[in-house]
């Protein structure tokens, strides 16, 4: 198979805005919440790439590691993910575990007693950061960010708090506490937040490497282009200008809002080139 622009699948919720929409003109005026950049999930996708559009602050939730999923959900694998703040606020935070140590057993009695929302701890965000947020964290993306999101491919989240927010019809989303007490780590510690714009402009390295995924931001002058060899799963997706995915017979043009899948299987180096000043995020696949 030859690299291919993915068509997003386009998903509403209760959060959702309209930056998205904006964002990339492709998807239409309206409130959104999610495009699953590389489509519905299956079993040919080792990677979930989204743009997460927050009106309102997501629910606080926790994502199972791969025992945890695997044992309690019969699912393939667990979900660890990373987020790039592709646009924000003035006074947009995330929230990435608690500000003190808190026990499984303190858990329930601190939702009963209105006092969970206190031992949360909230870290303003600026344009460009990047945080990687492994399985188990208890975590949340605050109102107003845009956000890129690459995760293990499971659509598996444990609401653990929800602002007491209801839908149209005033009835409030489903919590999942006991399972989210189970799969919470409580020895998370606080995140390490690195700045993509603060990078040497044509730094190579990748921002996150963990053992599922690497991520990494690239800068393209016109005329200039990056080349990446054959055999690795990548998906690479516009974040400004206009660039061209160059390989064999294949020319796809790549403008801001777009995602282009590299497929493990093939056998060819791909060439981006950039058509004016541009900028890309690129996920790879280490499985």
């Amino acid at each position: 198979m030859e690299p291919y622009k993915t068509n997003p699948l386009i998903i509403e919720r209760i959060w959702g805005g309209n930056k998205l929409s904006k964002y990339n003109k492709d998807i239409g005026k309206g409130i959104v919440g999610e495009s699953w950049e590389t489509g519905p999930l299956n079993g040919d996708i080792p990677i979930l790439i989204k743009l997460i559009d927050a009106r309102e602050t997501l629910s606080v939730q926790v994502h199972p590691d791969d025992e945890f999923a695997v044992k309690v959900e019969n699912a393939r694998n667990g979900k660890s993910e990373a987020w790039i703040v592709l646009d924000c606020e003035k006074d947009s935070f995330i929230i990435y575990g608690f500000n003190r140590d808190i026990k499984k057993e303190e858990l329930r009695g601190l939702l009963e007693n209105g006092l969970f929302s206190g031992t949360l701890n909230y870290i303003k965000v600026r344009k460009g950061d990047c945080v990687f947020v492994p399985a188990g964290t208890v975590h949340s993306i605050g109102k107003g960010i845009l956000a890129y999101e690459v995760q293990q491919p499971l659509d598996l989240t444990y609401r653990i708090y929800d602002w007491d927010r209801t839908d149209s019809q005033g009835r409030k989303r489903e919590l999942h506490i006991d399972k989210a007490a189970e799969a919470i780590d409580y020895s998370s510690g606080l995140p390490r937040i690195i700045n993509v714009y603060t990078l040497p402009k044509y730094a190579a390295s990748n921002i996150i490497e963990c053992r599922y995924f690497e991520l990494g931001f690239r800068i393209l002058m016109k005329g200039e282009s990056h080349h990446f060899e054959a055999g690795r799963f990548r998906a690479v997706t516009a974040v400004s200008g206009y660039a061209v995915l160059k390989s064999g017979n294949t020319r796809l043009l790549i403008k801001k809002g777009d995602t282009c899948i590299i497929p493990k299987e093939y056998d060819r180096t791909t060439v981006i080139e950039g058509l004016d000043a541009s900028e890309y995020i690129v996920a790879t696949c280490n499985l």
